[in-house]
C-alpha cells in the first residue's frame, strides 16, 4: 500500500535534498525517517511545515501521491498572471518581495525560483532587457533544478514556462524535449495538457527569435520542425482556438524565416482573418503589427 511517507519520500528526493537538510529546522532526522518507512505519524502542522520547505501545499501532496490534478499554486500564478496582464509594476515588485522574504527566511530555493518568474514579468513590463540584471549563478541553479527534478508537477511546468527566455538556445530545447516527455502521463488532465501546449509553442517562438532577426538564418530549423510535430502529437481541441490560430501564425513566421515569404505571409493573414471575424479586433490587430514588424527586418536583407 503507498504511504504518505514513501510519497514523501520521493518527493524530497526528487527534489534533490537530503533527509538533513528536510528536516533541519522542523524535526529529528530519525523522526522524518520513521515517517517515510510509515513506522511513524505525523501532525498536520508538522507535516505542513515540512511540505512548504519543499515548496508544496497539501493539494500538490495529494496530486501526487494520487495521481489526479488539483488547483495547487494557481493563487500563486494567478496573482501574479493578473499584475503582468494588467501591466502593474507596483503589485509585481510587491509579489517579488513576498517571495524573497520567503526565500531569506526559509532558504529554500523554489522561493528564489519565484523571484526570478516575477523578476522577468517585471523586466517585460518595464520594458528593460531580459537579460538585465540577471545572475548567471541564478540561471545555472534554475536549470540545475529543472534536470535534477525526476517527476514534474504543475509547479515545475509553469516555472519552467515562465523563466525560458532566461536560458541559452540549447537549454531550452533540451528541457522543452524534457518537459514534453515528463508531461505524457499528466495530459488527461487539462491543465497540464494547456500548460505543455504553451511550452511548445513559446519554445517555436523563442527558437524562431525576435522579429528583428528575422533577416538572419533560422539556427534552429531541424528542431522547430520537431516541436511543430509535438504540437500535432497533442491533438489541441476544438475549443482551444486562440492556440489553434497562434499555431497558424507560428507556421506562417516559420515559412518567412525559412524563405517561404509568400505562403508565410498567406498563413499569417490567415490568422488574422479568422480573430478579426470573431470580433478579437485587438488580437488581430497585434497579429498584422508581428507581421509587419517582421517583413520590415526581413526585406532589410
Amino acid at each position: 500500500m503507498k504511504t504518505y511517507g514513501g510519497t514523501l519520500r520521493g518527493i524530497r528526493q526528487q527534489k534533490g535534498l537530503s533527509m538533513q537538510e528536510l528536516a533541519e529546522g522542523i524535526c529529528s532526522v530519525s523522526f522524518l525517517s520513521k515517517f517515510e518507512r510509515g513506522d511513524s505519524d505525523i501532525t498536520l502542522g508538522l507535516f505542513t511545515r515540512i511540505l512548504e520547505k519543499l515548496m508544496i501545499n497539501l493539494d500538490e501532496f495529494l496530486y501526487i501521491h494520487n495521481d489526479f490534478l488539483t488547483d495547487s499554486l494557481e493563487q500563486f500564478f494567478k496573482d501574479v498572471g493578473t499584475a503582468y496582464n494588467e501591466r502593474n509594476s507596483v503589485e509585481l515588485k510587491l509579489l517579488r518581495e513576498r517571495e524573497m522574504k520567503k526565500w531569506k527566511q526559509l532558504e529554500v530555493n523554489t522561493y528564489h525560483y519565484n523571484v526570478m518568474l516575477i523578476r522577468i514579468f517585471e523586466m517585460i513590463v518595464n520594458k528593460k532587457e531580459i537579460d538585465e540584471e540577471v545572475n548567471e549563478e541564478d540561471i545555472q541553479r534554475l536549470s540545475d533544478f529543472f534536470f535534477r527534478v525526476e517527476v514534474w508537477g504543475y509547479y515545475e511546468f509553469m516555472l519552467y514556462n515562465a523563466t525560458m527566455l532566461f536560458l541559452q538556445p540549447t537549454m531550452v530545447v533540451q528541457l522543452s524535449r524534457i518537459a514534453y516527455e515528463k508531461s505524457e502521463r499528466y495530459r488527461q488532465y487539462k491543465k497540464v495538457n494547456d500548460v505543455i501546449i504553451t511550452i511548445i509553442m513559446n519554445t517555436i517562438t523563442y527558437l524562431l527569435g525576435p522579429v528583428n532577426h528575422f533577416d538572419k538564418k533560422l539556427e534552429y530549423q531541424a528542431e522547430v520542425k520537431e516541436f511543430f510535430s509535438y504540437l500535432k502529437t497533442l491533438a489541441m481541441p476544438e475549443s482551444h482556438l486562440f492556440e489553434r490560430v497562434h499555431a497558424l501564425q507560428l507556421h506562417g513566421a516559420y515559412e518567412i524565416k525559412t524563405g517561404k515569404q509568400d505562403i508565410g505571409i498567406a498563413k499569417i493573414q490567415q490568422a488574422i482573418q479568422i480573430l478579426t471575424d470573431l470580433g478579437s479586433v485587438r488580437s488581430a490587430e497585434l497579429i498584422e503589427q508581428y507581421l509587419q514588424q517582421i517583413l520590415e527586418y526581413k526585406n532589410k536583407a
